[in-house]
């Protein structure tokens, strides 16, 4: 809850309001349902060693017709972040898509200035987004001016 209720980290997606407990309750529940009805897979980001959570990641806006998906990862705690943990799970997360879910074209939404994101996608082969690009998603809540999308197919 700490993390979905942070409106700091809503610029990166397309929250705009706080939750509940009883809507966490409800997300839950709602992830037993298969991803061809909510669209979503969460999944926790821990480490190895002792399974401490680091972060999460996550696929959204799923259209398993076109075979493709949005990317979100947050590693909250800054003494976790550049230390390969994003690069090893969205790794993970691409060959998951590719092998179970059959999802080959992934986008991610990042802040212009968030330089370390951005060389941590393109280390695993995403590239910046040009205005041509099929996979571009224009979304009232995110500012484009900020926020610049990148893909992987």
């Amino acid at each position: 809850m700490s993390i979905e209720n942070d409106d700091s980290f809503w610029k990166y997606s397309l929250n705009t309001h706080s939750y509940l407990e009883e809507d966490f309750k409800s997300l839950i529940n709602d992830s037993k349902l298969p991803a061809e009805i909510t669209r979503q897979i969460r999944y926790v980001i821990c480490r190895s060693a002792n399974n401490d959570r680091l972060g999460f990641i996550d696929l959204f806006n799923i259209d398993f017709d076109k075979s493709s998906a949005g990317v979100g990862i947050i590693i909250p705690n800054k003494k976790d972040r550049n230390k390969g943990v994003g690069k090893k799970a969205i790794s993970k997360l691409m060959k998951l898509c590719a092998e179970k879910f059959k999802i080959f074209k992934l986008y991610s939404n990042i802040e212009k200035n968030n330089t370390p994101s951005i060389n941590c996608f393109k280390s695993v082969g995403f590239n910046e987004v040009n205005e041509n690009s099929s996979l571009h998603i224009p979304s009232d809540s995110i500012d484009f001016d900020l926020i610049t999308q990148f893909q992987c197919t």
